[in-house]
C-alpha cells in the first residue's frame, strides 16, 4: 500500500486554488456552495482512492457508533467538508476568521493564555482533524485585544501539500506562523525551538501522519478498533523540548453546518517527560496513547471532519524505536 506522501496532492492546480479562494471572498454562500458541490462531484467520480479510503474510515466510525453503513452520499459529504475546510484554512491565514468564530472548550484554556502572557512557551500536538489553522486566528493581531500576542512555530511535512503551502504564503507572507519541514528537524532545530519557547512562542507539531522520509519509525496504537501506526518522531520531539505538552483540536460544532462556530479543544498532557532514554520512551508511548485517545473520541463525534485521505490502517514497515 502506498504511503500518504506518495499520493498526488489532492488540491489540484494552484490557479484553481487561487480562483476558489477569490470566489469564496466574493460570492454569496449559496453560490459558493453550489460551485463546491459540482467540484466535489467531479472529484468523486474521478478519484477512486479518495472514495475508497473515505468509505473505509466512515465505515470504521459507523461500526463503533452502531450507525448504518455509510453510503455514497456520506462520502460526498465527507469530500464536501474537506473542500470547505480548505477555503476556511485560507481564510484564517488571510485574517478573515478570528476569535469571534471560536468557542473555547475545556479547563486548560485559561492556563495556557496565562503562560503565553508570561512569555513562557509550550508544545502543541495537533492533527488533520478539523481545522488547525484556527490557531492562526488566535495568533492574529485581533487576538491581541483579549488574548496575549504569540508566535507559532509549526512542524509540518510539506510532502504532498507544497502547492497549498505556497498559496498560504502568498495570501499572508507576514504570518506569525513559522513553518519548519519535518524532514529537516535535527539537534540544531531542537535548540532553536527551545530558545523560541523561552521567549513565549508555541511549537506546533502535526502528530497523525508518519514521516515521508522516516516511515518505519512508528508506534502502534489502537485507533477506531484497529491497530494503526503513528509517528514516533512527533512525540519524541515533544519530549525533547522540555516544556508542557498540550493536545489541540479545532472542530466545527456541527459537521455539516458551515455557519456553526469552531470548538477549540485544548488538553494539557498528564505526563511529565524526562529521565533516562528508557524512561523517556515509555513516556513517549504513553503520550502517544493519550493523544490518540482524544483524537479517536473527536473522530467519532465529527467523522466528516477527518481529512487524512489515505488508508490509515494499511500495512507499513515494522516500527523502529531506535
Amino acid at each position: 500500500m502506498a504511503h500518504w506522501s506518495d499520493q498526488k496532492e489532492m488540491m489540484g492546480c494552484i490557479w484553481q486554488m487561487r480562483l476558489m479562494y477569490r470566489l469564496s471572498r466574493s460570492l454569496p454562500p449559496a453560490a459558493l456552495s453550489l460551485i463546491l458541490r459540482v467540484t466535489v462531484l467531479f472529484f468523486y467520480l474521478f478519484s477512486f482512492e479518495a472514495r475508497r479510503v473515505s468509505l473505509k474510515f466512515l465505515s470504521a466510525v459507523a461500526a463503533l457508533e452502531g450507525r448504518p453503513a455509510p453510503r455514497v452520499r456520506d462520502v460526498l459529504r465527507h469530500l464536501f467538508c474537506f473542500a470547505r475546510v480548505l477555503l476556511e484554512k485560507l481564510a484564517a491565514w488571510a485574517g478573515d476568521i478570528g476569535v469571534k468564530d471560536i468557542v473555547f472548550v475545556g479547563p486548560d484554556i485559561e492556563p495556557i493564555w496565562e503562560r503565553l502572557a508570561a512569555r513562557r512557551g509550550a508544545v502543541v500536538l495537533c492533527s488533520h482533524l478539523g481545522n488547525t489553522e484556527m490557531l492562526r486566528a488566535l495568533a492574529s493581531r485581533e487576538a491581541g485585544v483579549s488574548l496575549p500576542d504569540f508566535r507559532i512555530n509549526s512542524i509540518v511535512d510539506f510532502t504532498g501539500t507544497s502547492k497549498f503551502n505556497r498559496l498560504l504564503r502568498e495570501i499572508n507572507p507576514d504570518s506569525m506562523i513559522r513553518l519548519h519541514h519535518a524532514s529537516s528537524v535535527g539537534p540544531e532545530t531542537v535548540i532553536e525551538l527551545s530558545r523560541r519557547m523561552e521567549q513565549g512562542e508555541l511549537v506546533v507539531i502535526a502528530a497523525d501522519r508518519t514521516a515521508a522520509r522516516n516511515r518505519s519509525r512508528t508506534g502502534r496504537v489502537s485507533f477506531l478498533g484497529r491497530e494503526a501506526r503513528f509517528p514516533l518522531g512527533a512525540f519524541v520531539l515533544a519530549s525533547l523540548l522540555d516544556a508542557p505538552v498540550y493536545h489541540m483540536f479545532a472542530v466545527r460544532r456541527d459537521d455539516l453546518d458551515f455557519q456553526s462556530p469552531y470548538e477549540f479543544h485544548l488538553h494539557r498532557s498528564r505526563f511529565s517527560l524526562g529521565g533516562s532514554r528508557k524512561e523517556r520512551m515509555v513516556q513517549v508511548q504513553a503520550l502517544m496513547e493519550e493523544y490518540v485517545g482524544l483524537l479517536e473520541s473527536l473522530c467519532r463525534r465529527h467523522p466528516y471532519q477527518w481529512y487524512n485521505f489515505f488508508d490509515f490502517w494499511a500495512s507499513q514497515p515494522e516500527e523502529n524505536h531506535g
